[in-house]
Protein backbone atom coordinates (compact mmCIF):
# COMPACT_ATOMS: atom_id res chain seq x y z
CA UNK A 1 0.00 0.00 0.00
CA UNK A 2 1.73 3.05 -1.09
CA UNK A 3 1.72 6.11 1.70
CA UNK A 4 0.93 8.63 -1.31
CA UNK A 5 0.20 8.29 -5.04
CA UNK A 6 -0.52 11.06 -7.62
CA UNK A 7 -3.67 10.27 -9.92
CA UNK A 8 -4.77 12.07 -12.79
CA UNK A 9 -8.84 11.54 -14.02
CA UNK A 10 -8.40 12.55 -18.24
CA UNK A 11 -9.88 11.48 -21.22
CA UNK A 12 -9.25 11.88 -25.31
CA UNK A 13 -10.14 14.81 -25.20
CA UNK A 14 -7.21 16.63 -23.20
CA UNK A 15 -4.59 14.24 -24.15
CA UNK A 16 -2.51 17.44 -25.38
CA UNK A 17 -2.80 18.68 -21.91
CA UNK A 18 -2.03 15.31 -20.27
CA UNK A 19 1.04 15.55 -22.38
CA UNK A 20 2.19 18.58 -20.54
CA UNK A 21 1.47 17.20 -16.92
CA UNK A 22 3.35 14.28 -17.91
CA UNK A 23 6.11 15.61 -18.93
CA UNK A 24 6.35 17.85 -15.65
CA UNK A 25 6.26 14.83 -13.60
CA UNK A 26 8.98 13.18 -15.26
CA UNK A 27 10.86 16.69 -14.76
CA UNK A 28 10.19 17.60 -11.33
CA UNK A 29 9.04 14.09 -9.39
CA UNK A 30 12.16 14.06 -7.69
CA UNK A 31 10.92 10.50 -5.30
CA UNK A 32 9.41 9.16 -7.36
CA UNK A 33 5.65 9.06 -6.08
CA UNK A 34 4.24 6.70 -8.41
CA UNK A 35 1.33 8.05 -10.71
CA UNK A 36 -2.08 6.58 -11.94
CA UNK A 37 -3.87 7.67 -14.83
CA UNK A 38 -7.74 6.62 -15.03
CA UNK A 39 -9.16 6.82 -18.53
CA UNK A 40 -12.64 5.52 -20.63
CA UNK A 41 -12.20 2.41 -21.50
CA UNK A 42 -12.60 3.32 -25.18
CA UNK A 43 -8.95 5.74 -24.58
CA UNK A 44 -7.18 3.44 -23.06
CA UNK A 45 -5.41 2.04 -26.40
CA UNK A 46 -4.94 5.82 -27.48
CA UNK A 47 -3.19 6.67 -24.18
CA UNK A 48 -0.80 3.78 -24.51
CA UNK A 49 0.33 4.60 -27.82
CA UNK A 50 0.44 8.55 -27.75
CA UNK A 51 2.10 8.45 -23.86
CA UNK A 52 5.00 6.32 -22.17
CA UNK A 53 2.87 5.66 -19.42
CA UNK A 54 3.42 1.71 -18.41
CA UNK A 55 0.31 -0.47 -18.46
CA UNK A 56 0.67 -0.57 -15.00
CA UNK A 57 0.18 3.25 -14.44
CA UNK A 58 -2.96 3.23 -16.86
CA UNK A 59 -6.09 2.19 -15.51
CA UNK A 60 -9.89 2.65 -17.04
CA UNK A 61 -12.35 4.24 -15.04
CA UNK A 62 -15.06 0.90 -14.41
CA UNK A 63 -11.91 -0.27 -12.34
CA UNK A 64 -11.91 2.33 -10.31
CA UNK A 65 -16.12 2.43 -9.91
CA UNK A 66 -16.84 -1.13 -10.60
CA UNK A 67 -19.56 -0.16 -13.40
CA UNK A 68 -19.76 1.76 -16.73
CA UNK A 69 -21.62 5.58 -16.33
CA UNK A 70 -21.94 7.85 -19.01
CA UNK A 71 -18.73 10.18 -18.97
CA UNK A 72 -19.71 13.55 -18.01
CA UNK A 73 -18.40 16.48 -15.63
CA UNK A 74 -20.21 14.74 -12.87
CA UNK A 75 -19.16 11.50 -13.40
CA UNK A 76 -15.94 12.32 -13.56
CA UNK A 77 -16.15 13.84 -9.85
CA UNK A 78 -17.42 10.07 -8.68
CA UNK A 79 -14.67 8.55 -9.92
CA UNK A 80 -11.97 10.57 -8.91
CA UNK A 81 -13.63 10.10 -5.43
CA UNK A 82 -13.59 6.29 -5.79
CA UNK A 83 -10.02 5.74 -5.46
CA UNK A 84 -10.47 3.70 -2.36
CA UNK A 85 -11.89 1.12 -4.49
CA UNK A 86 -8.69 0.25 -6.14
CA UNK A 87 -7.09 -0.23 -2.28
CA UNK A 88 -3.49 0.66 -3.85
CA UNK A 89 -2.33 4.05 -1.26
CA UNK A 90 -3.70 5.54 1.92
CA UNK A 91 -3.87 9.04 -0.04
CA UNK A 92 -3.43 10.23 -3.21
CA UNK A 93 -3.04 14.33 -5.19
CA UNK A 94 -5.94 14.67 -7.30
CA UNK A 95 -4.83 16.55 -10.35
CA UNK A 96 -6.31 17.32 -13.20
CA UNK A 97 -4.71 17.33 -17.11
CA UNK A 98 -5.14 20.87 -17.15
CA UNK A 99 -2.24 21.27 -14.43
CA UNK A 100 1.27 20.64 -14.68
CA UNK A 101 4.15 21.35 -12.07
CA UNK A 102 6.73 23.39 -12.13
CA UNK A 103 9.66 22.93 -9.83
CA UNK A 104 10.66 20.09 -7.77
CA UNK A 105 8.18 18.10 -5.36
CA UNK A 106 8.46 15.60 -2.80
CA UNK A 107 6.27 13.69 -0.30
CA UNK A 108 6.57 16.14 2.46
CA UNK A 109 4.87 18.88 0.01
CA UNK A 110 1.79 16.75 0.32
CA UNK A 111 1.93 14.49 3.86
CA UNK A 112 2.41 16.40 6.96
CA UNK A 113 3.34 12.78 8.11
CA UNK A 114 3.53 9.51 6.59
CA UNK A 115 -0.15 8.45 7.44
CA UNK A 116 -1.17 12.16 7.40
CA UNK A 117 -1.89 14.21 4.20
CA UNK A 118 -2.26 17.96 3.95
CA UNK A 119 -5.89 19.15 3.70
CA UNK A 120 -6.27 22.17 1.38
CA UNK A 121 -8.95 24.51 3.00
CA UNK A 122 -9.55 28.31 3.11
CA UNK A 123 -12.38 31.03 2.62
CA UNK A 124 -11.03 31.37 -1.49
CA UNK A 125 -10.60 35.07 -1.08
CA UNK A 126 -8.03 35.60 -3.35
CA UNK A 127 -10.43 34.68 -6.30
CA UNK A 128 -13.27 36.78 -4.43
CA UNK A 129 -11.05 39.92 -4.23
CA UNK A 130 -10.12 39.23 -7.70
CA UNK A 131 -13.43 39.08 -8.86
CA UNK A 132 -15.02 42.49 -7.03
CA UNK A 133 -12.36 44.25 -8.07
CA UNK A 134 -13.14 43.42 -12.13
CA UNK A 135 -16.69 43.40 -10.95
CA UNK A 136 -15.71 47.77 -9.84
CA UNK A 137 -13.93 48.58 -12.89
CA UNK A 138 -16.04 46.44 -15.40
CA UNK A 139 -19.73 46.05 -14.73
CA UNK A 140 -19.88 43.07 -17.73
CA UNK A 141 -17.86 40.87 -15.34
CA UNK A 142 -20.94 40.88 -12.52
CA UNK A 143 -21.92 37.53 -13.88
CA UNK A 144 -18.86 36.03 -12.88
CA UNK A 145 -19.91 37.13 -9.67
CA UNK A 146 -23.00 35.90 -9.69
CA UNK A 147 -21.99 32.10 -11.02
CA UNK A 148 -18.41 32.50 -8.35
CA UNK A 149 -19.44 33.84 -5.48
CA UNK A 150 -23.19 33.12 -4.97
CA UNK A 151 -23.18 30.06 -6.48
CA UNK A 152 -19.93 28.78 -4.20
CA UNK A 153 -21.92 29.88 -1.36
CA UNK A 154 -25.26 28.02 -2.59
CA UNK A 155 -23.57 24.71 -3.01
CA UNK A 156 -21.01 24.55 -0.06
CA UNK A 157 -24.25 25.83 1.97
CA UNK A 158 -26.66 22.81 0.99
CA UNK A 159 -23.99 20.44 1.64
CA UNK A 160 -23.03 22.14 5.04
CA UNK A 161 -26.75 21.77 5.69
CA UNK A 162 -26.63 17.79 5.42
CA UNK A 163 -23.37 17.62 7.45
CA UNK A 164 -25.16 19.81 9.83
CA UNK A 165 -22.34 22.44 10.09
CA UNK A 166 -23.56 26.12 10.60
CA UNK A 167 -20.22 28.73 9.67
CA UNK A 168 -18.75 30.21 6.74
CA UNK A 169 -19.04 28.76 3.68
CA UNK A 170 -14.93 27.21 2.72
CA UNK A 171 -13.92 25.97 -0.42
CA UNK A 172 -11.66 22.44 -0.36
CA UNK A 173 -9.89 23.41 -3.59
CA UNK A 174 -9.34 24.29 -6.12
CA UNK A 175 -7.42 20.81 -7.69
CA UNK A 176 -5.41 19.70 -7.42
CA UNK A 177 -6.14 18.31 -3.79
CA UNK A 178 -4.48 15.73 -1.39
CA UNK A 179 -6.98 12.92 -0.31
CA UNK A 180 -7.40 10.32 2.20
CA UNK A 181 -9.04 7.36 1.33
CA UNK A 182 -10.56 6.31 4.83
CA UNK A 183 -12.27 9.56 4.75
CA UNK A 184 -14.17 8.79 1.49
CA UNK A 185 -14.85 5.47 2.61
CA UNK A 186 -15.86 6.94 6.12
CA UNK A 187 -17.90 9.70 4.21
CA UNK A 188 -19.91 6.43 1.84
CA UNK A 189 -20.75 5.27 5.34
CA UNK A 190 -22.27 8.25 6.43
CA UNK A 191 -24.32 8.93 3.24
CA UNK A 192 -25.75 5.61 3.59
CA UNK A 193 -27.53 7.04 6.50
CA UNK A 194 -28.69 9.68 4.55
CA UNK A 195 -29.89 7.07 2.49
CA UNK A 196 -27.45 8.24 -0.26
CA UNK A 197 -24.89 6.31 -2.41
CA UNK A 198 -21.39 8.52 -3.22
CA UNK A 199 -22.38 8.73 -6.56
CA UNK A 200 -25.94 10.16 -5.63
CA UNK A 201 -25.05 12.45 -3.31
CA UNK A 202 -22.13 14.06 -6.04
CA UNK A 203 -24.59 13.98 -8.30
CA UNK A 204 -26.74 15.33 -6.39
CA UNK A 205 -24.23 18.67 -5.28
CA UNK A 206 -21.80 18.27 -8.01
CA UNK A 207 -18.64 19.49 -5.68
CA UNK A 208 -16.53 16.73 -4.65
CA UNK A 209 -14.19 19.11 -3.17
CA UNK A 210 -16.66 19.74 -0.64
CA UNK A 211 -18.44 16.64 -0.10
CA UNK A 212 -14.74 15.45 1.06
CA UNK A 213 -13.99 18.17 3.06
CA UNK A 214 -17.28 19.46 4.82
CA UNK A 215 -17.42 15.45 6.09
CA UNK A 216 -13.84 15.46 7.81
CA UNK A 217 -14.27 18.82 9.37
CA UNK A 218 -17.51 17.67 10.41
CA UNK A 219 -16.94 13.81 11.66
CA UNK A 220 -13.24 14.37 13.15
CA UNK A 221 -13.18 10.54 12.65
CA UNK A 222 -10.38 9.61 9.75
CA UNK A 223 -7.19 11.96 10.27
CA UNK A 224 -6.28 15.61 11.75
CA UNK A 225 -6.93 18.45 9.69
CA UNK A 226 -3.50 20.31 9.24
CA UNK A 227 -4.66 23.12 6.56
CA UNK A 228 -2.75 24.58 3.51
CA UNK A 229 -3.71 27.19 0.64
CA UNK A 230 -3.90 25.64 -2.70
CA UNK A 231 -0.60 24.30 -3.67
CA UNK A 232 -0.94 25.42 -7.38
CA UNK A 233 -1.81 28.81 -8.71
CA UNK A 234 -5.56 28.37 -10.86
CA UNK A 235 -6.62 30.43 -13.66
CA UNK A 236 -9.89 30.34 -13.22
CA UNK A 237 -10.95 33.24 -15.84
CA UNK A 238 -9.08 34.18 -18.93
CA UNK A 239 -9.05 37.24 -17.79
CA UNK A 240 -7.19 36.42 -14.28
CA UNK A 241 -4.35 35.35 -17.12
CA UNK A 242 -4.41 38.34 -19.10
CA UNK A 243 -3.64 39.98 -15.87
CA UNK A 244 -0.92 38.38 -14.69
CA UNK A 245 0.42 38.60 -17.98
CA UNK A 246 0.11 42.77 -18.42
CA UNK A 247 1.20 42.34 -14.86
CA UNK A 248 4.53 40.85 -15.80
CA UNK A 249 4.06 37.69 -13.72
CA UNK A 250 6.49 35.06 -15.28
CA UNK A 251 6.70 31.40 -14.00
CA UNK A 252 9.83 32.11 -11.77
CA UNK A 253 7.46 34.21 -9.72
CA UNK A 254 4.98 31.80 -9.36
CA UNK A 255 7.67 29.36 -8.62
CA UNK A 256 8.16 31.09 -5.18
CA UNK A 257 4.46 30.42 -3.84
CA UNK A 258 3.00 27.47 -5.83
CA UNK A 259 4.26 23.95 -7.17
CA UNK A 260 2.39 24.14 -10.16
CA UNK A 261 -0.06 26.06 -12.47
CA UNK A 262 -3.63 25.25 -13.88
CA UNK A 263 -4.72 26.58 -17.17
CA UNK A 264 -8.26 25.61 -16.53
CA UNK A 265 -9.46 23.87 -19.57
CA UNK A 266 -13.11 25.03 -19.53
CA UNK A 267 -12.11 28.87 -21.02
CA UNK A 268 -9.80 27.15 -23.82
CA UNK A 269 -6.45 28.07 -22.03
CA UNK A 270 -3.27 27.89 -23.97
CA UNK A 271 -1.44 24.28 -22.64
CA UNK A 272 0.79 26.06 -20.50
CA UNK A 273 1.53 29.76 -19.15
CA UNK A 274 3.48 31.78 -21.20
CA UNK A 275 4.31 35.29 -20.45
CA UNK A 276 6.26 35.80 -23.66
CA UNK A 277 3.10 36.39 -25.60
Amino acid sequence: MEPLIIFCKSYSGDLDRFKVLLKSIATFNSENIPLYVSVPKEDKQLFLDETDLPKSSLIVDEEVISKTLESTWTTQQVVKASVYNLGICDNYLMIDSDSYFIKQFKYNDFLYTPEIPYTVVHEQKDLWQYVAKKCYKDSTFKHFHQYDHDGFKKMRGAIQVLMNRPGRALDFGPGPVIWNCAVWKDLESYLKILGLTLEKAICSIPSEFTWYGEHLLTSKQAIPIIPIEPPFKFYHHKEQYIDAIADGVTTEILKENYLGIVMQSNWGAPLQYDHNN
